[in-house]
């Protein structure tokens, strides 16, 4: 965990050295803590020092100090230290390119299934006329057959029915 206390009291000496303030009493009256504050501080008299005591001080100094060396969080103590990032600005254009060249891409893949699809469909469609053209067709044939068949039916049998089994059958 991180001694807030000896980073406060690195801010006092930076403080010191380089506004060359160092009584109490002025630096309560910059910032509006209590000049007991600071010597408690210094005495190790205190657990640790609010964040809000470090903006406070940090305020009455331009806000030169960096919150996150105070938290540990950083090796720098002054904020003009913390080298820059130069993330650059980001090219949104490029996104909306790259994002209307995949939509693109998309659009051009489903057409391609959908074009696929209606192959099959179309395939389908012509088969199932080809099955229904052949059904009718043998439909016909077999209405031709039972005329033929109901045309050419004996209704005089020069024999009785059954007479090639005999009486004895």
């Amino acid at each position: 965990m991180v001694d807030t206390r000896e980073k406060f009291r690195e801010m006092l000496n930076d403080i010191a050295a380089t506004d060359g303030i160092t009584k109490f009493n002025k630096l309560a009256e910059m910032t509006g803590i209590n000049a007991v504050t600071f010597t408690r501080i210094k005495n190790n008299e205190i657990k640790s020092v609010s964040v809000e005591t470090f903006n406070k001080l940090n305020a009455a100094f331009g806000n030169r100090y960096n919150l996150k060396w105070f938290q540990g969080d950083s090796d720098y103590m002054l904020l003009s230290e913390v080298p820059e990032r130069d993330y650059g600005n980001p090219d949104f254009s490029s996104y909306i390119n790259a994002i209307l060249a995949k939509t693109d891409e998309t659009i051009a893949s489903l057409k391609r299934e959908l074009a696929t699809k209606d192959e099959l469909i179309k395939a389908k469609d012509d088969r199932i006329a080809d099955l229904t053209k052949l059904a009718e067709e043998r439909l016909h044939r077999i209405a031709e057959l039972r005329r033929v068949i109901d045309s050419n039916a004996m209704t005089d049998y020069p024999f009785p029915v059954g007479a090639a089994e005999g009486k004895n059958a």
